[in-house]
C-alpha cells in the first residue's frame, strides 16, 4: 500500500526520491542500451524509419528531464529540512514544557508535571532508569488539576544519579480503578537535530517532537 505524500516525513520524501532516480536511471540506461543497439544492428539497406526514430529521441528527452527533476526535487526537500532545523534554533536554551514519558535530569535537577481528571483517592510517581529499575517512588498530589513533579536526582537509598533522561510513571486511583496519568516534561532545549526519519529538539539528552511542546517560558 502506497503511503499519501503528505504524511511523509522529509528524509522519507528525500529517501523516495532517491529511490525513484535510481530506477530512473536505471531505465535510462536500459534505454540507451537497446537504443545504441538498435541503431548498431540495424539493416544499412532498410535503415530505422525517421518518425520511429524521433519519437525515440523524444523519449530520451523525456526521461532526461524527468531525471534532472528527481534531482532537483531532492535538493528541494534537503533545503526545506534545513530552512526547518533552522527555525527551531530560536528555541536553544529556553525553558519549555513538553508532552513526554520522561524526565531529564539537568545539574542534578529534573522537573514535569500531570494533569488530574478528577480528585483522586491516591496518586504514585514512579521514575525508573534506562534499564527499567526503579530509582525514585513518592507519593503525588491528589486534587484535580495541573501538579509539578520536582526530582532532586537521588535514588531510593539517596545516591545521586548522573544526568540524563528517565522513564517517568504517574498512577491515579479513583477508587477501585488504577489510571495512567500523560506527564510532561519541563526542562531547557539544549539542541536541534535530524532524527528518526524528522526533525528533533533536544533537552538534554531526550529528544522531543517540536508538536510535543505545550509552553515556552521567556528568557529572563
Amino acid at each position: 500500500m502506497t503511503t499519501p505524500a503528505a504524511t511523509l516525513t522529509p528524509t522519507e520524501r528525500v529517501q523516495n526520491a532517491i529511490a525513484s532516480r535510481r530506477q530512473i536511471a536505471s531505465n535510462f540506461q536500459d534505454f540507451l542500451r537497446l537504443l545504441t543497439t538498435q541503431l548498431r544492428n540495424q539493416d544499412p539497406t532498410a535503415p530505422l524509419d525517421t518518425n520511429q526514430f524521433t519519437q525515440q529521441l523524444v523519449m530520451f528527452a523525456q526521461v532526461e528531464q524527468q531525471l534532472a527533476t528527481n534531482q532537483s526535487l531532492e535538493r528541494l526537500i534537503r533545503l526545506q529540512e534545513t530552512s526547518q532545523l533552522t527555525a527551531l534554533t530560536p528555541l536553544i536554551g529556553r525553558l519549555v514544557e513538553a508532552e513526554s514519558g520522561s524526565i531529564v535530569l539537568q545539574d542534578g535537577t529534573a522537573r514535569g508535571a500531570y494533569v488530574l481528571r478528577a480528585d483522586a483517592t491516591a496518586t504514585t510517581i514512579t521514575i525508573r532508569d534506562a534499564s527499567g529499575r526503579i530509582v525514585a517512588q513518592s507519593p503525588g498530589q491528589t486534587r484535580a488539576g495541573r501538579h509539578e513533579i520536582a526530582w532532586d536526582g537521588r535514588d531510593l537509598v539517596g545516591r545521586r544519579l548522573p544526568d540524563g533522561a528517565y522513564t517517568i510513571r504517574v498512577e491515579a486511583s479513583y477508587g477501585s480503578t488504577i489510571e495512567a496519568v500523560p506527564t510532561t516534561v519541563i526542562g531547557r532545549i539544549t539542541g536541534a537535530e535530524r532524527a528518526d526519519g524528522g526533525l528533533k529538539l533536544t533537552i538534554g539528552r531526550l529528544a522531543i517532537e517540536p508538536g510535543a511542546i505545550r509552553s515556552v517560558t521567556p528568557d529572563r
